[in-house]
């Protein structure tokens, strides 16, 4: 057999990992990895024989692993801190990520839909509803995907209608008073048209915490979505895809908060003596609503493929934030959001059977993003402003890489993209009382700014028998300058320059013992110029350059059926992080205060400081143990997180105490999947850590995590 297309496109028994199998093995059979295929090139190609450090995680695996949406992806996925802040995602991957959460910024971790790039931070927060997998690509991907892809990509890719009718429904009830329910259903409409619906409603009536300054509960959480799709199975060269996306949410998750422990913040707020209450004037909360359309068709010529995928998508956001996160009438906040997205890509794959492999495209993204409008209310009038500002983006790239092969085992891949980014700003800071200019001198601020850039990848990979691929790689990443929309004090602000990653790795992929274990692993080396940096002033988020710093770090996970009734997954990192060239960072210091009561914020010199939310050392274990019952399977999975803690700020005052999370379910199971019950608990240990916490000119603030939750929900599909 050609042994070039053996080791490119082998999808035999061992396939790629995926994460939690879902399939019922029939009594006596052996347990193998199981299959899947993964598009982490643009192209469907197995896991292990991609020369990308990644991890691929099926729909069955996150639900066995207590995981129900992005914020909760670290469970799973070595060197991934994910969590919210205030509104927004947080994704931060071995130390490369974007605190920041204003108007028409981007995160360093990019998150996309089915192909399709989602630039607002607010939507990148989501429940998963009737996916396929996760893919989670680590390090810069800066020729394929491109778009701000510094430190890495999340992919979620959802089921496609299937012309064989089917449906399934689930319901589910728990702690705090939580409901959830979903419906799937597919079905062929024709003999070339197939649709599908899907639904999923999540609530939760009772918050985590008191809030004590009314007595009451904390908010709950809401979160409803429906997507639907056509298949139109046009010829056997041509199909088309059509999706539409609604969800909306409201949660207090990241954004109630209270002052830390030993904190005295403007306005006298305190720690209230229990991790989940909060002391607040005003109840803070996210609610937020998204819609999305997606076109795409895909076309079989001689020897080429081409996807043309066209998107857009609309999202508003409304947000309520006590600044001071005290009893006292402070400073808080009112931010509106408005963005809206229109995105085309033109993406050409080689079909042929040749040594060389190549893809290529055309990229074009525009988005328009409001504060609509931003206000800040106070007991003292000078601080009662509105911010009505927009921020506009058009971005342009082109690319291609190509693979090799150079022997029957070797094989060299190049990649380049050009990228060149337009950004427009325009506001005004006005008094509310008044409606006078705060800065007179600038009543209406304008702004443009672009850059361009080339990003590229370089990677030799070698299969050294058939149970193992080495592979090294450079590669370069590119994000965007932006401006920071929050204009508090009515001056044009400058833009923030883009920043650039430089990436050296090594890593191996390797299937062992008859294709029952898999180890994949690797070693890194990061150059990072311009990372950018959150700053608070004034009670307001900005973003600053940092001059240089250096990461390097090793990760290794594997999959190993000990026998056929029990699997294991254990992943393990290590990160060691530092500032090389920090000259005016940000020090707060909670024990000064200036002339009105607030903490007082100086520049010092942070090189040879940590990076933030860079843990050292986290490693995970998940179980999954079978037992035949008669009439099915018994379930019984165990999910175990270990962080070792990280700093939250640059100047490595505030830190995140090393912490631990058990999540465990049983689920019995109908031998031919009929129905399925499960009982579950998240975070059963009831350990205490923040989803985010910040220094600023109030002080210093902490944001709870959820506590222990636990549940039962049933399915049925017929």
């Amino acid at each position: 057999m050609n042994k070039i297309l053996n080791r490119r496109f082998r999808l035999n028994s061992i396939g790629a990992t995926i994460i939690g199998s879902s399939v019922l093995l029939p009594l006596g059979a052996t347990a193998q990895l199981e299959e899947v295929v993964v598009t982490a090139q643009k192209r469907e190609e197995s896991v292990q024989t991609v020369p990308i450090a990644m991890t691929a995680v099926s729909a069955s695996g996150l639900e066995k692993s207590g995981i129900s949406g992005t914020d909760e992806l670290s469970m799973v996925i070595p060197n991934l801190q994910y969590s919210r802040q205030i509104s927004s995602a947080t994704p931060f991957i071995r130390g490369v990520g974007t605190k920041n959460s204003s108007a028409g910024e981007e995160s360093s971790v990019s998150t996309y839909v089915d192909g399709v790039y989602y630039s607002s931070m607010v939507a990148s927060v989501m429940e998963f509803n009737n996916i396929e997998r996760v893919e989670v690509l680590r390090g810069p991907q800066g020729t394929l995907f491109g778009r701000n892809a510094t430190g890495g990509l999340i992919h979620v890719i959802t089921k496609n209608p299937d012309f064989e009718p089917s449906a399934k429904i689930s319901v589910g009830a728990g702690s705090y008073d939580s409901f959830n329910t979903g419906f799937y259903g597919t079905t062929g409409l024709s003999e070339r048209v197939a649709a599908d619906i899907s639904l999923l409603i999540k609530k939760r009536e009772e918050g985590y915490g008191k809030n004590r300054f009314n007595g009451r509960d904390r908010v709950g959480e809401e979160d409803r979505s429906l997507r639907s799709k056509l298949l139109f199975d046009v010829s056997d060269k041509t199909s088309i895809v059509m999706s539409a996306l609604y969800a909306d949410r409201e949660s207090d998750v990241g954004i109630a908060r209270q002052p830390a422990e030993g904190t005295v913040a403007t306005g006298g707020g305190t720690y209230t003596g229990d991790f989940q209450d909060i002391n607040t004037d005003w109840e803070p909360i996210v609610e937020s609503s998204q819609r999305v359309l997606t076109f795409q068709l895909t076309h079989a010529f001689n020897a080429v493929e081409l996807i043309a995928t066209s998107a857009f998508s609309d999202l508003d956001a409304f947000t309520l934030l006590d600044q001071d996160s005290g009893p006292s009438h402070v400073v808080n906040f009112v931010v509106g959001e408005r963005s809206q997205q229109l995105s085309q890509e033109f993406q050409f794959n080689s079909t042929g059977d040749g040594p060389l492999k190549w893809t290529a495209g055309l990229f074009f993204m525009s988005a328009e993003s409001k504060n609509a409008p931003t206000q800040t209310t106070s007991a003292n009038p000078a601080f009662n402003i509105n911010m009505d500002t927009q921020q506009d983006t058009t971005s342009y790239a082109a690319y291609a890489q190509g693979t090799y092969d150079l022997t029957d085992a070797t094989a060299l891949t190049l990649g380049l993209r050009w990228t060149m980014d337009e950004r427009e700003f325009s506001g005004r800071t006005t008094s509310i009382a008044s409606g006078a200019p705060i800065n007179p001198a600038m009543p209406v601020l304008k702004d443009d700014e672009s850059w361009e850039e080339p990003t590229w990848r370089v990677a030799l990979d070698h299969q050294l028998d058939d149970e193992m691929l080495l592979f090294a790689s450079y590669s370069r990443g590119f994000k965007s300058g932006v401006y920071n929309t929050l204009t508090v004090f009515g001056d044009l602000p400058d833009p923030v320059d883009p920043e650039i990653l430089d990436s050296y790795e090594v890593g191996f992929k390797g299937d062992f013992l008859d294709n029952s274990l898999r180890i994949n692993g690797s070693v890194f080396y990061y150059e990072f110029d311009n990372l950018q940096m959150q700053q608070i002033l004034g009670g307001a988020i900005f973003l600053f350059n940092v001059g240089d710093s250096e990461m390097q770090g090793a990760e290794i996970e594997s999959t190993y059926f000990v026998t056929d009734n029990l699997d294991v997954n254990v992943s393990a990192s290590y990160l060691d992080t530092k500032y090389t060239d920090f000259q005016n960072g940000p020090v707060i210091s909670p024990d000064t205060s200036d002339n009105i009561g607030n903490v007082v914020t100086t520049n010092n010199d942070l090189s040879g400081y940590e990076l933030t939310r860079a843990p050292k050392y986290t490693y995970s274990v998940s179980t999954n143990y079978r037992y035949d019952v008669g009439i099915g399977e018994l379930n019984l999975n165990l999910a175990y997180y270990y962080n070792d803690g990280f700093f939250w700020e640059p100047d490595n005052r505030t830190k995140q105490d090393s912490y631990d999370v058990l999540n465990a379910e049983v689920a019995l199971v109908e031998r031919d999947e009929k129905w399925r019950v499960r009982v579950f608990a998240r975070n059963l240990l009831d350990t205490e850590y923040s989803y985010y916490s910040q220094q600023s000119s109030f002080g210093d603030f902490v944001s709870a995590a959820p506590p222990k939750t636990f549940g039962i929900s049933a399915e049925y599909s017929f």
